[in-house]
């Protein structure tokens, strides 16, 4: 049986980050990854439409280039070729009130805001989070099951005191409806931040989406929307490349059955073909808690089983493509043929009236559209006078038991093809409305539905995009279970990574990052 230090269980952006790590640090690493090539959800294909890269799953990197993993793996990563470009009108918003951006230049962002009449609060918004920028950041960087978790919690206490330490935690768990409504006088404004909130599984009535709503938006302002060159798999390539560079492997096709576990220490893994493989110091995964208290490491004791079995998965994911064979001709605001991600909504009530079917099992009637245009970003990604939209709902049920507009007969619930296609016809009618050419432009357009998305990556749970419901009895302290016991199993030398633990989904790589830092300084 071959013998390795590590052996990561999953290839998505947590695994590939732990791997690296762990390699270039002298660690044998092998990474099994049960699709034919790795990267999770970074999903880059050039085969969909000729001539076109299309990330079918994630896109957008902030998170990553903003984020410690980065920050470790940078100089390699740029050694092997990757490059990241940014743009300076990172986000916008149409909605009923208006349209407006949020810009990296805070000139422009300054301008809007003034036009909007909200440039007071939007100051005041970004001094008071600057001046607590870095325990905004630190708590959702902090590994709560380490030393250091209490210095941090020692450094926010000196920061604020016992008064703004109490202060602060009931700032964290408030929605982003009451708190926008409070603090912008704009129903634009408010339709242009609080969708935010969706891209981390949240909604705007949800506790704590306030908090996440004011990070996301501060760290857009700050830090733009990057993208690598070539697409995501270029990531992709750079961190396996590190990985293997420094004599480890990366086995595709490699479907993990089992983690075997000796005397409550993991010691390996089994492939669902029978082949073996031994783990000296440890083993990863990136799954789910089902899936790796369930089937995986059943030995674990009994506690957690229990709390594995009572995971939530939350909403649906939703996505459409459309190849144009010229930009994207776009009505009123000229600004948003140059943003890289518009949201599109009737206003923030629509959001929480979307969110709130979805929960219900409700396709809704007035969906919020995330139309991202990566060519405004890389212009590699199309043929030279072309156009690419990728589009986003996060609104759906995994289960559908009625539309809330009437008009689409849900059958027995099943995401079928035709359910899938209806819905994505109801999407881009609305769209028609914004981007005039959206059909008579299209040379290909296809739709993956909360089935595909399942298919494509088992930890996407009847299509949630996110792992497992966000929301704050799933989050952070109790991310990936409500025992609270953070990426540690029971089972010495077993560690869970991935979007389903602490702190969260995204494109970040923070839990690989935590972990293998972890394993390096034990």
């Amino acid at each position: 049986m071959e013998q390795r230090d590590v052996v990561i269980i999953g290839s998505g952006i947590n695994a590939l980050v732990a791997g690296a790590l762990l390699a270039r640090a002298g660690w044998s690493v092998t990474l099994c990854e049960r699709n034919a090539h790795p990267g999770g959800a970074i999903w880059t294909s050039t085969e969909h439409v000729p001539g076109f890269t299309i990330e079918l799953l994630s896109s957008w990197h902030p998170l990553f280039v903003g984020g410690p993993a980065y920050g470790a793996l940078a100089d390699d990563l740029a050694a092997r070729g990757l490059e990241y470009v940014n743009t300076e009108l990172p986000t916008g918003v149409v909605c009923a009130d208006g349209s407006a951006v949020l810009s990296s230049n805070p000139e422009i962002t300054a301008a809007q805001m003034a036009e909007l009449g909200d440039l007071e609060a939007w100051t005041a918004l970004m001094t008071d989070f600057g001046s607590k920028a870095d325990l905004a950041f630190g708590l959702l960087g902090t590994d709560f099951w380490r030393r250091s978790a209490w210095k941090f919690g020692w450094k926010a206490y000196r920061r604020l005191g016992r008064d703004g330490l109490a202060a602060s935690g009931a700032d964290l768990l408030e929605p982003a409806a009451p708190w926008a409504e409070r603090t912008f006088s704009s129903p634009v404004t408010r339709a242009l931040l609080t969708p935010w909130a969706l891209h981390n599984g949240l909604g705007p009535d949800d506790a704590g989406s306030a908090f996440i709503t004011t990070v996301i938006g501060a760290a857009i302002a700050m830090g733009g929307m990057p993208v690598p060159v070539g697409g995501g798999r270029s990531l992709v390539s750079a961190l396996v490349s590190i990985i293997e560079d420094n004599g480890g492997t990366v086995l595709c096709g490699a479907d993990v059955a089992k983690v075997t576990v000796t005397g409550n220490r993991a010691t390996g893994v089994v492939l669902a073909d029978g082949t073996a493989i031994g783990a000296r110091r440890a083993v990863l995964a990136s799954v789910t808690p089902p899936a790796l208290y369930g089937t995986l490491a059943p030995e674990a004791d009994a506690a957690r089983r229990a709390a594995a079995e009572r995971f939530r998965f939350g909403r649906a994911g939703f996505q459409i493509h459309i190849a144009l064979r010229e930009p994207p001709r776009w009505t009123g605001d000229p600004r948003m043929a140059g943003t890289a991600l518009v949201h599109i909504l009737d206003s923030m009530d629509s959001l929480s009236e979307s969110v709130n079917a979805a929960n219900r099992g409700l396709l809704p009637r007035r969906p919020t559209i995330v139309v991202g245009q990566p060519a405004t970003v890389d212009p590699s990604r199309v043929p030279e006078g072309q156009g690419l939209l990728w589009i986003q709902l996060q609104e759906n049920p995994r289960h559908v038991l009625g539309d809330l507009a009437g008009e689409i007969d849900p059958g027995d619930g099943t995401w079928t093809p035709q359910l899938r296609d209806a819905y994505a016809d109801r999407v881009i009618t609305i769209l028609e409305r914004h981007i005039t050419n959206i059909r008579s432009a299209a040379i290909a357009q296809f739709a993956l539905g909360p089935t595909d998305l399942e298919a494509m990556n088992v930890n996407l749970v009847g299509g949630d995009p996110y792992a497992g419901d966000c929301r704050v009895d799933q989050y952070a302290l109790w991310r990936p279970l409500a025992t609270a016991t953070g990426h540690d199993t029971g089972i010495e030398g077993l560690w869970q990574i991935g979007a389903s633990t602490h702190p969260g989904p995204g494109l970040g790589g923070g839990s690989g990052f935590q972990v293998a830092s972890r394993l390096l300084r034990t």
